[in-house]
């Protein structure tokens, strides 16, 4: 059996995640920057963001996991956070 691959994230899906998953996110992401992290909770990236600077590490390490049934994301395709 194929192992289906987790989706790359999106901006929609991003805003679509409640503040407590976008916050478990980017935690994982920026363990040891919690200033970085309320900096980037309540801000909506854009294209040209995502590109360069912090938020272009979160949409690299984060993605959308496969079974897209429930709103989750996953980081480095290894831990799952709901």
């Amino acid at each position: 059996m194929a192992k289906t691959k987790n989706k790359k994230l999106t901006i929609k899906y991003w805003c679509s995640l409640s503040r407590g998953s976008r916050e478990r996110a980017l935690k994982f992401c920026f363990p040891i920057s919690p200033s970085i992290v309320e900096m980037l909770l309540d801000e909506t990236p854009t294209t040209f963001e995502i590109k360069e600077g912090f938020w272009s590490v979160v949409f690299k390490r984060i993605t959308i996991p496969a079974d897209n049934r429930f709103y989750k994301t996953c980081y480095m395709n290894e831990t799952y956070l709901a």
